[in-house]
């Protein structure tokens, strides 16, 4: 059986894409995640059981092109599709040369969709390293690698921080304690090389708007 996780945080669009792929999909079973902390908790939780990982850019809690990049360098092996309705050619460049699998407009024929995933399924795609996509620019390189040392629990807390929630929001977000938050924050602050909340944001933020 195949296993996909679609992360949107619309509703009616997650029903009608959850249905229409169900229908045309034999032996899949779907999961959804409504935000970038559900989608890393799901995966957290997951052990190396998903086929499949279906995420759209904006969500709450966005990370952008950074959030494909640390779920890539994570989890190296998921294929990861980009639906989005923000279908430019920039960013479907920058989404493959941070890890995407594929980069598809929201807009896609569902049959065009179908076809794509059927061929993932069966191996047939490349991963971002494929000749064709242009590297990162080396800044930029250099700040998604620091991101992506970080540890799932760190990045949560990360753009947390980065969104102005305080310690105790943040525990209170992510059910540990303030404790545990702080020591998160340290260890973040020394992989960042950086010495304050604004300073480990501004990598954070920078990136996510780029």
């Amino acid at each position: 059986m195949n296993k996909i996780l679609i992360a949107d945080d619309h509703p009616l669009f997650l029903a009608g894409l959850k249905g229409a792929l169900l229908n045309r999909l034999e032996n899949t079973y779907i999961e959804h995640a409504d935000s970038y902390l559900a989608l890393f908790s799901k995966l957290q939780e997951d052990d190396g059981e998903l086929d499949l990982l279906i995420m759209d850019l904006n969500m709450p809690g966005a990370t952008g092109a950074s959030g494909i990049y640390f779920l890539r360098q994570t989890y190296p092996e998921l294929p990861i599709v980009v639906l989005s309705a923000h279908d430019s050619q920039d960013t479907r460049q920058e989404c493959l040369q941070a890890g995407a699998s594929e980069f598809l407009s929201k807009s896609v024929d569902i049959n065009e969709l179908v076809s794509s995933l059927t061929r993932i399924f069966a191996g047939e795609y490349q991963f971002p390293t494929a000749v064709g996509v242009t590297p990162l620019p080396s800044v930029q390189q250099r700040h998604y690698e620091l991101l992506a040392s970080l540890t799932p629990s760190q990045f949560k807390v990360l753009h947390l921080m980065a969104n102005g929630d305080a310690n105790k929001q943040i525990a209170s977000t992510l059910n540990i304690s303030e404790k545990t938050v702080k020591n998160h924050i340290s260890a973040i602050f020394a992989k960042l090389g950086v010495s304050n909340r604004t300073q480990a944001s501004k990598i954070f933020i920078e990136q996510e708007g780029r």
